[in-house]
């Protein structure tokens, strides 16, 4: 298990967060689109970094929009899945979601990613459809993607409401 640190994504971290990004994900997320993707209203990042050396590890890009959070990326350095680095993260964006009352969690995964859907499956999320074709592998073939959900607890604000 590695330890990391989870962070609010800054803008100094946008150029190594499109690296990494491209190391995770033939459809690679450049600068701009990062920049843009976390401009948009209620969106959120957060990164991991390895604990005493600051490196960006990984990374949680998400959007809360009226009552629903869609998890937008995520990503976690090679070398340091399955050490509960994208476990870390995807805890993280649900309680901010939570936090900003968000009652539903939302993402989308490709069918074929098994890690990701053991992990998304330890945090009660489940299948509630499927896009075909979704993404676009480095071969040109498609991948099919699962699109999870789960319920959010409702937090109370700090007047008891």
């Amino acid at each position: 298990m590695t330890s990391a640190q989870i962070e609010t994504l800054r803008s100094s971290d946008i150029e190594v967060v499109a690296k990494l990004h491209a190391k995770c994900f033939f459809d690679a997320w450049a600068p701009p689109m990062l920049r843009q993707v976390l401009g948009m209203p209620g969106a959120f990042g957060y990164v991991a970094r390895r604990a005493g050396y600051g490196s960006v590890i990984g990374f949680a890009l998400g959007r809360v929009a009226a009552d629903e959070c869609e998890l937008l990326s995520l990503g976690v350095e090679p070398d340091y899945r399955s050490q509960g680095v994208g476990a870390q993260l995807l805890s993280t964006a649900m309680s901010r979601a939570a936090a900003e009352k968000a009652r539903w969690f939302f993402l989308e995964v490709a069918e074929d990613n098994k890690s990701a859907l053991r992990l998304y499956k330890n945090y009660e999320l489940t299948g509630v459809g499927q896009r075909l074709d979704y993404y676009e592998n480095a071969d040109g073939s498609r991948t099919n993607a699962y699109t999870m959900r789960c319920a959010l607890p409702v937090m109370a604000d700090a007047q008891g409401e």
